[in-house]
């Protein structure tokens, strides 16, 4: 049997284990409210998480550890007080069994809350907004994606206990960066320990998806008075079998499980490529190299801090398949094509275009340049103004909006920081000709094919009314 009185009267007289007991009992009581506030009244957000499942159990934990310290310090002095008398009728076996009773129930109670503690770590809420400014960006598009349904830790982490430790330390040295403000900004991408692709792509898009034609139409607006809309129309080659039966031919022939592609870079960003290995599944290699190139060799694994060598899969062409950041040109065409912006309003695709492609110096900077739309438009198209003031007015907003999603002046990300590597070349990227560019050539001077047709048949270029679209329309 289990005497509370004796250990309460020992826990009452040490003003230590005092402050522990008030600390336990007042962490778990409000603990407990908050967790059922959360379920059954209020929405959850990051901010109840953090002291849910983090503040008040560590705050607990601290109470549990100061109770038997108190405790321990008011016997050692007993024996000069007359305290002493009372504590040495105390029997110590119940003390400790009391002791373990409460840690039983404890730990049963601190299961059930680290359990939902690492469950709120992994959510994509306390990955975007804990941390604030530092990846905002990165999860205001990702709620704006095909992938907004997936938490980050599906493919940031993946199954497996070792790649969930990896990724707790590597947690620990970025959290280390946003307390001592040290952090690069912009976050440098790629993400060079990423979890190898086909662990994670691979749970959902099975083989199948790779194969097959797609019609992709593209729709563009002139920086003309008119605005004038033209379209272009590609038949994409994802993925066909190749009637030798080595594989697949198409866009996803870098994929093919009868090779391995190998690539070497001089810089982190992957952009620069000096050498290309394809290495069959009997072993055969085939080389390209960029001619002048020191790193051609294939034999230096390290180059200015990251790794020259990688093994090519999805996220070296889909480096932007859940973090879409839009170019500038492309988000307005997009505005003006599902009628967002009314593309009838003289110059607008090119004043928009303007406004927001300006460097601001701060968010708030863009919102207040932005906000001069009508009254620049006014000053340079006044024959219109009269006519279309009130839509002008309109736009403000949705341009903003617009910019709040893709610019963040604080982290230094401006309209094409984080282009998408699938594609023709642009000023910001490469894109496919990384590799395609005609330069990389084998032993026998044969270049790497850039031939368009190899991923696509182009259908219409930039044409106002294509027969192609009527075509299909009519099918």
């Amino acid at each position: 049997m289990i005497h509370i009185k004796p250990f309460l009267d020992i826990l009452a007289t040490s003003k230590i284990s005092i402050l522990g007991a008030v600390l336990v009992t007042t962490a778990i009581g409000a603990d407990a409210m908050l967790i059922i506030g959360e379920l059954l009244i209020f929405e959850s957000n990051p901010y109840i998480g953090i002291v849910a499942y983090v503040l008040f159990p560590g705050m607990a934990a601290f109470g549990l550890v100061l109770i038997p310290i108190g405790m321990l310090l008011r016997i050692r002095k007993s024996h000069h007080d007359p305290v002493g008398k009372l504590v040495r009728r105390v029997s110590r076996k119940h003390v400790f069994r009391l002791i373990f009773s409460l840690t039983l129930i404890n730990f049963v109670i601190f299961a059930f809350v680290g359990y939902r503690s690492i469950h709120f770590m992994e959510s994509a809420e306390f990955c975007g907004l804990t941390c604030h400014q530092v990846m905002s960006p990165e999860y205001t598009v990702y709620q704006r994606s095909h992938h907004a349904g997936i938490s980050c830790v599906e493919c940031h982490v993946g199954p497996g206990v070792g790649w969930l430790v990896k990724s707790k330390l590597d947690g620990t040295r970025q959290l280390a960066g946003v307390v001592f403000d040290n952090y690069s900004r912009p976050i440098q991408t790629p993400i060079h320990n990423l979890r190898p692709a086909d662990h994670i792509c691979g749970e959902c898009h099975s083989e199948e998806s790779y194969h097959g034609n797609r019609i992709k139409v593209i729709e563009r607006f002139e920086l003309d008075e008119n605005n004038t809309q033209t379209f272009s129309v590609v038949n994409l080659r994802l993925g066909e079998d190749s009637d030798r039966g080595d594989g697949m031919r198409g866009i996803h022939w870098h994929s093919n499980e009868h090779h391995e592609i190998r690539y070497w870079s001089t810089d982190r960003r992957r952009e620069h490529v000096v050498r290309v290995e394809l290495v069959s599944k009997d072993g055969e290699t085939r080389v390209w190299t960029r001619p002048g190139s020191e790193n051609a060799s294939g034999e230096a694994e390290q180059d200015n801090g990251h790794e020259s060598m990688r093994v090519m899969d999805c996220v070296d062409c889909h480096n932007r398949a859940t973090h879409v950041f839009v170019a500038p040109d492309k988000a307005v065409d997009a505005l003006l094509a599902d009628g967002t912006i009314d593309p009838a309003i003289p110059w607008i695709r090119s004043i928009a275009h303007e406004v927001i492609t300006r460097e601001y110096e701060s968010h708030d900077d863009a919102i207040a340049g932005i906000a001069e739309l009508p009254a620049l438009y006014r000053e340079r198209f006044a024959d219109s103004w009269n006519k279309y003031a009130d839509a002008l007015e309109e736009i403000v907003p949705i341009l903003q909006d617009l910019h709040t999603t893709y610019v963040y002046p604080e982290m230094k990300i401006q309209w094409n920081t984080y282009p998408s590597l699938i594609g023709h070349p642009t000023a910001y990227t490469a894109a496919c000709f990384r590799c395609h560019d005609g330069v990389l050539v084998d032993e026998k001077g044969l270049q790497i094919t850039n031939d368009c047709n190899a991923c696509h048949y182009v259908l219409a270029e930039d044409e106002q009314d294509p027969m192609i679209l009527r075509m299909l329309e009519d099918r």
